[in-house]
């Protein structure tokens, strides 16, 4: 007797749709229902829908990859804009902003002014 694989989570769509699909399927259904970690706060993320997570711990909402999180590339890209944003404050405090010269009000009332024809 042939012994068969294990179908996993896509055991539900029968032979349908070919092996392939469905070992992918079941890879990355596998990876979604395994516990999510925060990148912030290494707490647990909860997905909401295709790529928005929302923290347990730190209740802060954030958009990452569709299915899973994957730990060292998030990582990376906030650690990026953390440096990011820090070289622009740096560059803002650096360059005053020039006042901007406003339009003079003449100090002559209307009854001074005679209206040309």
């Amino acid at each position: 007797m042939v012994k068969t694989k294990i179908a996993k989570s896509a055991g539900r769509f029968g032979v349908r749709y070919g092996p392939h699909v469905r070992r992918k399927i079941a890879d990355i259904e596998g990876k979604q229902r395994l516990k999510q970690p925060c990148p912030f706060c290494n707490g647990r993320a909860k997905r909401l829908s295709k790529g928005i997570w929302l923290c347990k711990k730190c209740k802060k909402k954030f958009a990452a990859h569709a299915y899973f999180l994957e730990k060292g590339e998030l990582k990376v890209k906030i650690v990026k804009e953390e440096a990011i944003e820090q070289k622009e404050e740096k560059e803002s405090n650096q360059a005053k902003p020039a006042k901007k010269k406003g339009r003079k009000k003449s100090t002559k009332s209307k009854s001074e002014n005679p209206k040309k024809l």
